[in-house]
């Protein structure tokens, strides 16, 4: 053993164990996209406008880096929006429950507080 007792092994396994997590979140936003492109929704205004809110955050949502995914305020005016395609509709309600259950990595108390504002829909 190192002069670390073995820890700088530990401390890679828990940084890749953090990766697949992101990896998944990552994904799921990029599941959304498609299916807001396979409905006709191709640009970022349409997107923008089929989802309920600005352009600008529905082009940081499904474009960008996606390492801390959107806010529960976001994805609460996403699924309020009428317009949303049934198949859009259920890739975000999809990553809601992933997201309560803890699949994307964050910690417990950020997950509980996601959760939380989702528990009366």
């Amino acid at each position: 053993m190192g002069k670390n007792g073995g820890r700088r092994g530990d401390r890679r396994t828990r940084i890749d164990f953090q990766l697949e997590p992101k990896e998944r979140q990552a994904l799921k936003l990029t599941e959304i996209r498609e299916a807001l492109v396979a409905a006709g929704y191709d640009t970022t205004a349409k997107q923008a406008a089929v989802l309920g809110v600005c352009r600008s955050t529905a082009w940081v949502l499904l474009n960008r880096d996606k390492r801390a995914g959107p806010s529960a305020k976001v994805i609460k005016r996403i699924l309020s929006s009428p317009q949303v395609p049934a198949r859009a509709r259920r890739k975000v309600e999809q990553y809601v429950e992933q997201k309560v259950r803890g699949l994307y990595g964050h910690c417990e108390s950020a997950t509980r507080s996601f959760g939380n504002q989702f528990q009366h829909l």
